[in-house]
């Protein structure tokens, strides 16, 4: 059995919050003018750079959460049932679930739009 401390785990900001967050770090960590003259290819360079930061600081913010919160196998039987009458241990596990799954879409999402910033045939 795992000992497992609970008050390292850290808060996780609503959904609202949580863009907030990504998007204004992103915006801190990367270039955020384009001028008038750039070529296409460095305006595609230039948003694809974003997306891809974009995508990599939500993934590890998310892989944190999944991470940051105990697995119920790992934890004393008497903090699983406290978790069970609690907080349903089902809906435990499909909020992980459900965070997992959505880091993985948010890759899926940012590949399909650095694919259409890289091939794509005019500014729009």
């Amino acid at each position: 059995m795992v000992q497992y401390n609970f008050k390292k785990m850290t808060v996780v900001p609503n959904g609202k919050d949580f863009i907030d967050i990504i998007l204004s770090r992103t915006q801190r960590q990367t270039p955020t003018v384009v001028h008038k003259g750039y070529a296409i290819s460095r305006l595609r360079q230039f948003y694809m750079r974003k997306v891809k930061y974009t995508q990599q600081n939500f993934h590890e913010k998310l892989s944190t959460i999944i991470d940051e919160f105990p697995r119920l196998d790992d934890i004393h039987p008497f903090y699983g049932d406290l978790l069970h009458v609690l907080y349903n241990k089902d809906h435990y596990k499909l909020a992980l679930g459900q965070i997992n799954t959505a880091s993985k879409n948010i890759g899926n999402i940012s590949k399909d739009f650095v694919k259409l910033l890289k091939y794509g045939v005019s500014l729009y």
